[in-house]
């Protein structure tokens, strides 16, 4: 009949002892996720979530240590600092290899001191326009405009470049517009501007709720002349008259259906005045 030596399972590490362990590791985890869920809880309307996420994560990697240290010195007797020492010669191959997370981190450390954006914010990152989900210390996640979750490593913000929306004054919207070349242009220009100063999102009709005072005194030019559209002859040949066309949004998440419903009221406004598109 075989026996199982219950006071030596491994090595000199009695049964006991190994059940200890495996239960100091599970409370470590469960304390430090408590600890974190607790202290999201507190900062979370106190402070940003940069800040706050940042504490949670800390103080739930502290404990995990402290436990983990206890589970491994005082339980297994686990040489630490040999261990430690061992690891020395493996220092330069382990630094290599995670040499793209550590400058992830501390481009995210970056990003949270500069703050070139924040969350909830819409951004322009290589020509995708994306809305700002959650900023991690590795990576941050954003939503483009047709859904999709985009993971973008935090380094990534250091070397490229990036378009702040919502911080930005306005957005500047550029339209073609060919007209035949025997109409009457300047009837077509005064109906082209007809059309964007009746139209209440475009500037300079101020969207008056949707701005702070702070916005309101130090983003909005004094004179709201330099918001007005405008409108140039940018060619002209044998059949056509080309007319460029400038205006000013606030809204670029709204800049589809705003250049949508001006097309629609041109092409009823040309219609009722006998203008021919070139």
């Amino acid at each position: 009949m075989v026996t199982v030596d219950t006071n030596s399972l491994i090595g000199e590490v009695s049964f006991q002892n190994f059940l200890l362990f495996i239960f100091v590791v599970i409370i470590s985890i469960i304390l430090g996720n408590i600890a974190g869920m607790v202290i999201v809880k507190i900062l979370k309307t106190k402070t940003k979530p940069v800040f706050y996420k940042a504490v949670s994560k800390l103080v739930t990697y502290a404990i995990y240590l402290v436990g983990f240290y206890f589970a491994f010195q005082k339980i297994l007797n686990f040489d630490i600092p040999a261990f430690l020492a061992a690891l020395g010669i493996l220092g330069i191959t382990l630094l290599l290899t995670m040499l793209p997370i550590l400058q992830n981190i501390f481009a995210g450390v970056v990003l949270s001191l500069e703050r070139p954006f924040r969350e909830n914010e819409i951004v322009e990152v290589d020509g995708n326009v994306c809305l700002v989900k959650d900023m991690m210390l590795r990576k941050t996640v954003l939503r483009s405009l047709d859904g999709k979750l985009i993971i973008v490593p935090n380094m990534n913000f250091l070397t490229g470049k990036i378009i702040n929306y919502s911080r930005g004054e306005f957005i500047r919207v550029e339209l073609k517009i060919d007209i035949k070349n025997d109409a009457n242009y300047q009837k077509a220009i005064d109906s082209i501007y007809k059309i964007l100063h009746e139209d209440p999102n475009i500037l300079p009709h101020v969207p008056k709720k949707d701005l702070s005072l702070i916005q309101k005194f130090f983003v909005m030019p004094k004179n709201l002349g330099v918001l007005e559209p405008k409108i140039f002859i940018k060619g002209i040949d044998k059949s056509r008259i080309v007319l460029q066309i400038w205006f000013w949004i606030w809204d670029i998440l709204r800049q589809e259906s705003i250049v949508s419903n001006f097309y629609e009221a041109l092409m009823q406004e040309f219609k009722g005045n006998k203008i021919s598109f070139g």
